[in-house]
């Protein structure tokens, strides 16, 4: 969405930064990877988090492959999907990283096989700039990986009448209500489901776009955008938007494949193909963009 300001006391995200060291076993001394932009909270808290501990903080430019060849061993490093992904594909240097949060956008499943065999311990984040990152973490890997977030240490989480998350955690002042839509699986675990923002309403079906993806994704293998756009007898409708490099057959094709994997609430009414998704500036995928584009195709 539009982007807001808002300020963090500095002693919340200092609270922040240790809290996730203690629970990380993250100690002073250690190596630590800065390889994302500090203009968002999560590059922003991986300076305070060396400064707040004592660690020796390693800087490369943040692309989308992050080039960390030459660096030596990293201790802990913070990376969104995208460049975990690239690491993994093309070369091996994730596995000189003892700890890895992998956050700011959802974690496919192609990225989570890729990881099971990884040493690394990885771990997805739950968190915003109103929370100086993250309030949770996800096992990726490894005998204790999970479905659920588990909560840091003093942090509590209820949900509303939407059954979108409410966070109160001992590092910021108040409570934080969210737009994220989650089933809450134990007193200090819950499950993300998507955006209640981006949520889809087809003929008075709730459709949650990220939860189709997800399945489409973990059935065939494929990277899509669900998207609802208008429609005089549905008020909106539910197509999936895919890259070029995704496709091996006609839109037809798609169709016949995801309807034999997908229930039929979310059987989508069409396929549009893009030559590339666009990403904004934090290398998440940009939907409304996506779904501007997607309606000028149409036209």
């Amino acid at each position: 969405g539009k982007p807001k300001e808002i300020r963090l006391p500095k002693v919340s995200m200092m609270q922040s930064a240790k809290i996730t060291c203690d629970y990380l076993k993250i100690r002073e001394g250690n190596t630590a990877l800065l390889c994302m932009p500090v203009d968002y909270i999560a590059g922003r808290m991986m300076i305070v988090r060396s400064m707040v501990c004592g660690l020796n903080l390693l800087i490369v430019e943040p692309k989308s492959l992050p080039e960390i060849e030459s660096l030596p061993d990293i201790d802990f490093a913070a990376m969104v999907p995208l460049q975990a992904l690239n690491l993994l594909i093309c070369r091996k240097e994730l596995e000189k990283c003892g700890k890895l949060l992998v956050g700011g956008a959802e974690i496919n499943s192609e990225l989570e096989n890729l990881l099971l065999s990884l040493k690394t311990e990885a771990f997805a984040t739950y968190g915003m700039a109103e929370t100086s990152s993250h309030i949770a973490l996800r096992k990726l890997n490894g005998p204790d990986r999970d479905k659920s977030y588990y909560v840091l240490p003093g942090v509590s989480i209820s949900t509303d009448s939407r059954q979108c998350l409410i966070i109160k955690a001992p590092w910021i002042p108040q409570q934080v209500k969210t737009n994220d839509i989650v089933e809450i699986t134990g007193t200090d675990s819950f499950r993300w489901l998507g955006r209640y923002d981006n949520l889809i309403n087809s003929g008075g079906i709730k459709i949650v776009p990220e939860e189709v993806e997800s399945l489409v994704m973990s059935k065939t293998g494929k990277e899509c955008v669900a998207l609802g756009i208008p429609d005089h007898l549905l008020g909106q409708k539910l197509i999936l938007v895919m890259e070029k490099n995704q496709v091996t057959g006609s839109p037809d094709d798609l169709k016949s494949e995801f309807s034999s994997v997908l229930p039929r609430r979310w059987k989508p009414k069409e396929i549009i193909i893009m030559s590339k998704f666009p990403r904004n500036e934090a290398l998440k995928i940009d939907r409304k963009k996506i779904l501007s584009m997607a309606l000028n195709l149409k036209d």
